[in-house]
């Protein structure tokens, strides 16, 4: 026998070895698994096992994400006892349902039956929601859920009502401040301004139906919503977060906690979430609170007129003009200035006017006492006036 046949044996060998283990894996691949088990329970050190279920890694994941496996507690934790119920007593008479106990539900949907009130009862209790915004107690709520009130009470956590009272109210923001006695309630902390994106996540929290404090999740669905014609100057965050009755006042926050905008109304023609939701932002909110609290009410420029738009089939150019005074009150610095019914307006301070809405939001931040210039087409021609601003009344 040569000196190679050893060699030939051992490569003969081998191939048919291969085989075998190939036919073997193809044909019984649960055999190949039970020895590979078997052989990292011996050998752990050159093994790479699956853990996942291991209450050890389980545990360090959680430490290094807290939200690993709970969602949004934390930022839920950290803004809920900021958010407390508001209880108020008016002389209506209403049904004692607490659906009907918000006054977004007759404000914003429809007006409830005859059917629905309740004569015997000239006192009711109108569960809203508030937020804590500032230290000293004091909480920010919208103006429809204290209008007309006659009692304040806000319920903490344990129990307990406090009695409260009016600080300030914005009816045409729809937003309120009112001041609780128990100064103790920790203040949510605020978003930074113009920061919110649309898809970021959100949560709102408030008092839906009078169930108790009650937290829900979902999206920024779109923001800067302007033409809903609930108060007079909007911005809306909308979000389909569950909002209710009894949500109104309450505080929509982003992931860690912090106040992006205060919950106010839904949109429903039946009364119930459909899934969009609408907060004033934070900008909005910050504005009304820092006035309040310095001069006791919000100041806003005035002129005195009532604007509209214009629909492009009246316009010569499309988009050339946008809005017109449909009145104008008597006595007031437009008046005064020649402002009349008809008018188209084309600027006012150099600022160019998109619609009626930019027109009222323009002249809102005017400051009282002052003077500017209002540039208008009248027929074929344009003019220009100098007009006063005036302290806008309480429209409510």
């Amino acid at each position: 026998m040569s000196s190679k046949s050893p060699w030939l044996i051992f490569c003969q060998l081998l191939i048919v070895s291969v085989g075998l283990l190939f036919i073997i894996s193809t044909l019984k691949p649960l055999w190949f698994k039970s020895v590979i088990d078997k052989f990292e329970m011996r050998y752990p050190k050159g093994a790479n096992p699956d853990f996942s279920e291991s209450p050890i890694v389980q545990r360090i994941s959680r430490d290094e994400n807290p939200n690993y496996k709970f969602g949004f507690t934390e930022a839920a934790v950290s803004a809920m006892p900021s958010v407390v119920p508001i209880l108020t007593k008016q002389n209506n008479t209403v049904s004692s349902h607490p659906f009907f106990m918000d006054p977004l539900f007759e404000v914003f949907f429809f007006e409830p039956e005859s059917f629905l009130k309740d004569s015997k009862k000239t006192h009711y209790q109108c569960l809203g929601s508030g937020v804590i915004v500032a230290k000293g107690g004091f909480v920010m709520t919208n103006y429809h859920v204290i209008k007309g009130v006659t009692e304040l009470e806000i319920a903490l956590t344990d129990g307990e009502k406090k009695p409260a009272k009016v600080v300030g109210i914005d009816p045409e923001t729809d937003l309120a401040v009112i001041k609780v006695s128990d100064s103790t309630i920790p203040n949510i902390i605020f978003a930074v301004p113009n920061q919110i994106n649309i898809g970021e996540f959100v949560l709102a929290i408030g008092n839906p139906f009078g169930v108790g404090q009650t937290v829900t999740q979902g999206i920024v669905s779109a923001l800067g919503r302007d033409s809903l014609n609930l108060n007079t100057f909007e911005n809306f965050i909308q979000t389909d977060a569950a909002i209710n009755p009894g949500n109104s006042g309450g505080a929509l926050v982003n992931g860690a906690g912090e106040l992006i905008g205060i919950n106010t109304a839904i949109y429903s023609q039946m009364g119930n979430n459909i899934g969009i939701g609408f907060a004033i932002p934070i900008e909005t909110v910050t504005s009304v609170l820092t006035k309040i609290l310095n001069a006791g009410k919000v100041n806003r420029g005035f002129v005195g007129i009532q604007p509209a738009d214009i629909s492009s089939e009246y316009l010569g150019k499309e988009g050339e003009f946008y809005t017109y005074v449909r009145s104008v009150l008597t006595n007031s610095p437009a008046y005064r200035a020649g402002v009349r019914p008809g008018d188209i307006i084309l600027a006012i301070g150099g600022l160019r006017i998109r619609n009626s809405k930019h027109f009222l939001k323009t002249v809102a931040n005017l400051k009282p006492f002052s003077k500017t210039n209002l540039k208008l087409r009248r027929g074929e021609g344009t003019i220009e006036v100098r007009i006063s601003i005036v302290e806008r009344p309480i429209f409510n």
